[in-house]
């Protein structure tokens, strides 16, 4: 039996969703990467197309909402031209996510942005490629800021300066090679899968017939070798700890200048964030927890200072982190409730009123997150996501899930919880395709 009856809903540029608040358009950005000049060319673009406003995503992309129909010929045209669409055709598989330091990080192994580059233009090159889900994910973990993760397809994790691991679902491949080689391994892997799921319709390398454990097996040619992707890195385990959370603050880079990480409310750019960063005249990488990290810096302090007046916060304890949201009421059709006002109270310590179902030790975690009382640095908040409906669209890796009820409560489920029928996560959607 299929586990998908239909292709992913996933919008692009050139395929849009519809939605109540408009149309939605969503830009793939392999490695969350924009240029001093596609940051102005965005802004220009939500405010020419949209609402004014940008969504990050957690596949560090973008979203432009409130599109017409009537301009989507023009908006596409203007995406390409901003170099944000180098291929109509596939548009929506260049799903790539990497660390926002990566090239800058000083405890990378190997700078992971000519591997991006290389992987992204292979992917393009390849026409049957075409055929993957807009949900397939491939990570590059260059040794520093952990990114692989059993929730990508296909992970490519540095083990040392000249070598590169392929691992697919969180599973060793046994396949090593160069970075040079990596794009190579990559289009092989990925057409491999397309071969696996057959007529399973497979959005994903977990959700394939034989399981995640032989397609790793049978890439490898070694039935003996696939294993979990180990909690620390091969080196550098005490600089990789996996709970760690997104950089937030004033960061080091590898070449002496300076990145400043820091929290975008709900994952929303609004007019005056976007001018802020314009502001800045260099590059920006979104993180796949929904901030930014603004980098080669000088003057970090002053880039911090300005970013935070205009509602940016390099804060590692800003009441944001670690918060979002789906679009909600009046925006989704399918939502119950308006979750990003819940969310803004939550971050904000006045969430109380929500009649939350959480097991005992989940209560505790969040009573102290809702209390309102600031939290010492060294604690670490519970990542909560807030959802309209049982599909739960836009989950972060990591976060507890708050799915609106139809009574006006929140049944919340913990990271790595099964979910609610119709999550993305699920092996057996119901319902009409997701278009929010």
């Amino acid at each position: 039996m299929p586990i998908r009856d239909r292709d992913d809903a996933c919008p692009g540029v050139v395929d849009t969703s519809p939605a109540d608040d408009g149309l939605i358009a969503r830009v793939r950005l392999p490695g969350g990467r924009l240029g001093p000049h596609q940051v102005r060319e965005l802004a220009s673009l939500a405010r020419r197309f949209g609402t004014g406003s940008v969504d990050l995503t957690a596949r560090a992309n973008i979203q432009l909402r409130g599109l017409g129909e009537a301009d989507l010929p023009a908006f596409a045209e203007a995406v390409a031209a901003a170099g944000l669409m180098p291929s109509r055709s596939h548009d929506r598989v260049r799903n790539i996510l990497a660390s926002p330091l990566a090239g800058r990080d000083p405890r990378a192994l190997l700078d992971a942005d000519p591997i991006l580059a290389a992987v992204d233009e292979a992917v393009c090159a390849a026409p049957d490629l075409t055929a993957l889900s807009g949900r397939f994910l491939i990570g590059i973990d260059d040794g520093g800021l952990p990114i692989a993760s059993a929730r990508h397809d296909l992970d490519l994790v540095a083990r040392s300066a000249n070598t590169v691991a392929l691992y697919a679902a969180g599973h060793d491949t046994g396949w090593r090679f160069a970075p040079a080689d990596a794009a190579t391994a990559i289009v092989r892997a990925a057409r491999a899968f397309l071969t696996a799921r057959a007529d399973s319709g497979a959005w994903h390398v977990r959700e394939l017939p034989h399981g995640a454990v032989a397609f790793a097996a049978e890439l490898g040619g070694d039935p003996g070798r696939p294993g979990p992707i180990p909690a620390g890195a091969v080196t550098h385990p005490d600089a990789r700890r996996r709970d760690a959370g997104p950089p937030i603050g004033v960061l080091r880079q590898s070449d002496g200048r300076y990145a400043v990480g820091v929290s975008v409310p709900l994952g929303r750019l609004t007019p005056e964030h976007l001018r802020a960063l314009v502001t800045t005249g260099t590059e920006v990488r979104i993180t796949g927890s929904r901030g930014l990290v603004v980098r080669d810096l000088v003057d970090p302090a002053g880039v911090s200072a300005g970013l935070a007046a205009a509602g940016l916060s390099a804060d590692p304890a800003s009441p944001w982190r670690g918060v979002s949201a789906c679009s909600g009421l009046g925006a989704c059709r399918r939502a119950l409730a308006d979750v990003r006002a819940e969310a803004t109270r939550h971050a904000l310590g006045h969430s109380r009123a929500a009649a939350l179902v959480l097991d005992e030790d989940l209560h505790e975690d969040l009573d102290e997150d809702l209390s309102g009382d600031a939290a010492p640095a060294s604690h670490r908040r519970v990542a909560t996501h807030w959802v309209g409906c049982a599909r739960a669209c836009g989950t972060p890796a990591g976060a507890t899930v708050l799915v609106a009820r139809e009574d006006g409560g929140y049944l919340a489920l913990r990271p790595g919880a099964a979910g609610p029928p119709g999550a993305e996560g699920s092996t057996a959607p119901t319902g009409p395709p997701s278009r929010t």
